[in-house]
């Protein structure tokens, strides 16, 4: 079984990404989906990160692409899907490129959905939730194929 830990969209603050590291220190794979806004990169060490529509300063991948145990997941900031039809637009990212898992911020709201073989990860935000919902992030399990996730509140 791996551990994969998810946060996006902390705006600027760094003590979020502290934050997830403390609480989440046994994870195998990090992944922060953009709008970390980082004024010192090295906190993301040890983070597969992906550049947001705000990280105008970082140089980070649009996208990136991880298997873990058999599973392909994709993982990119989210500005791209728009507003309208978005699962169209994310269904359709996860055909082109061969992938199972969609792991996606940028909406602030968190979301965890399975359409058909596909999934689709939001761990919401750390710092400026929207929608109701509360600043958080995610883990995600796989073990053997099967995907277990996990929505985690921020306690501070």
């Amino acid at each position: 079984m791996k551990k994969i830990v998810i946060m996006s969209d902390n705006h600027g603050d760094q003590s979020m990404i502290d934050y997830v590291k403390e609480h989440e220190q046994d994870g195998d794979y990090y992944i922060h989906c953009g709008d970390s806004e980082a004024y010192d990169p090295r906190v993301l060490e040890g983070f597969i990160c992906v550049k947001g529509n705000n990280d105008w300063s970082l140089d980070l991948p649009k996208e990136a692409r991880l298997v873990v145990e058999g599973v392909s997941i994709f993982i990119t900031h989210g500005q791209y899907f728009g507003y309208f039809n978005r699962e169209l637009a994310m269904n359709d990212i996860l055909t082109r490129n061969h992938c199972q898992v969609l792991i996606s911020g940028h909406t602030h709201m968190p979301m965890f959905q399975k359409d058909g073989s596909f999934y689709y990860i939001n761990p919401g935000s750390t710092t400026l939730p929207r929608g109701g919902s509360a600043r958080s992030y995610a883990v995600l399990f796989i073990d053997n194929g099967k995907l277990d996730f996990r929505l985690k509140e921020i306690q501070k």
